[in-house]
């Protein structure tokens, strides 16, 4: 574990107040100054960390899309101007766009995707072209675009003009946090929009490789991230079964909790425990049968809790090699959906141990507790 940097200083936007925070381990081995300006952004939501030099940015060039320009009327009629693939001029309009999606200062609306003229939708899938899509969303108009090599992966981060966030500082956070880690599957692009509150949840995330969240600051302040909850979720490229769907959501919370745990000092094992711990632990579900959820969201609770047992017995059978980073790995090279007993056969094979009571803590009700033998291990490491 890094020592504490207590020279390095920041400012640190975690949606409440700032404090004055060391750097984080990734910053503190990564920057090096070499004759170069400290750049500093201390803007609401630009964080997690306000005073930093951002590494090399992939995009450089300007598009030659559509280039769309904005307009919104009081009564919620929206023109869109464009250019199309000859060169014209052209436009749309849509009546009746809620007025939280509009931003007519800063010239951006979130639309149907429905309603994009086929000279958007191509272009959507250039986000500096002034368009991007997220589901059955497009964000049309004036947005920042910043893109990072993040180890095996590219991260693209898209943020509407106006919206208190920086695409680079928020591209550069998320490049370092996620790059230590081999999730695979390899190339994959991921793309995460900045969006406004008005969506339904606080991040979600789609097979094309697109997600937005509607939060702006990166870390919750505690030892969570929606932002690298959602890119986990854009790395998750295995087929479960049923019994196996917890999974989904539970690796999102989990691996994101443990990310910020060894990527940002102010975040440590006991923190992750503590969340943990103060999650329902919903004893008469089962994880296997959603049908025994009863509606709660028993695979944001009862799952990261089991999955934190899991993990610790397999950094603790291997002595430290593989952690349930290289179980999901595993996960994503299957051809087959992954089932439990296949689950519990990554585990072991990484653990390098006979772990029977994983299948026992999918498939059967009862306290969590009974799996928590290898507490200690992390902050041992």
């Amino acid at each position: 574990m890094a020592g504490r940097n207590t020279s390095g200083r920041t400012e640190l936007d975690c949606g409440g107040s700032r404090a004055s925070v060391p750097l984080p381990r990734v910053v503190i081995s990564a920057i090096v100054f070499v004759a170069v300006a400290v750049v500093v952004a201390t803007a609401l939501g630009s964080g997690p960390f306000a005073a930093v030099t951002p590494g090399a940015v992939l995009d450089s060039s300007e598009s030659d899309g559509p280039s769309p320009t904005v307009e919104a009327s009081e009564q919620g009629t929206v023109t869109i101007e464009y250019r199309t693939e000859s060169g014209s001029s052209d436009r749309l309009v849509v009546d009746d766009v809620d007025p939280r999606l509009i931003d007519a200062r800063a010239g951006w609306v979130v639309v149907d995707r429905s309603l994009l003229p086929p000279a958007l939708e191509t272009a959507a899938g250039d986000p500096e072209s002034g368009i991007v899509t997220v589901g059955d969303k497009a964000l049309v108009g004036n947005l920042s675009v910043s893109s990072r090599d993040a180890g095996n992966a590219t991260v693209t981060v898209v943020v509407p003009a106006g919206m208190d966030a920086d695409s680079q500082l928020k591209s550069y956070f998320l490049a370092e946090f996620v790059s230590p880690y081999d999730l695979g599957p390899h190339g994959t692009d991921a793309t995460i929009v900045l969006a406004p509150d008005a969506l339904p949840h606080r991040g979600a995330t789609y097979a094309d490789g697109t997600a937005y969240v509607t939060v702006p600051q990166f870390w919750d302040g505690h030892v969570g991230s929606v932002w690298l909850h959602e890119y986990v979720h854009l790395r998750q490229g295995y087929d479960a079964e049923t019994e196996m769907v917890w999974f989904t959501e539970a690796s999102a919370e989990y691996l994101s909790y443990r990310i910020m745990a060894e990527q940002y000092e102010e975040v440590t094992d006991d923190d992750v425990r503590s969340r943990l711990e103060s999650l329902p632990e919903h004893p008469d579900a089962t994880l296997s049968e959603p049908l025994t959820w009863n509606g709660e969201s028993v695979d944001y609770t009862r799952g990261p809790r089991l999955l934190y047992a899991v993990d610790a017995a397999v950094r603790d059978g291997s002595d430290g090699e593989y952690t349930l980073f290289d179980v999901f790995r595993a996960m994503n090279e299957l051809d087959d959906p992954v089932t439990v007993e296949e689950f519990r056969s990554l585990v072991e094979e990484h653990s390098g141990e006979e772990e029977p009571w994983i299948e026992d803590a999918i498939t059967d009700p009862g306290p969590m507790d009974q799996y928590r033998e290898y507490d200690e291990l992390f902050s041992e490491s």
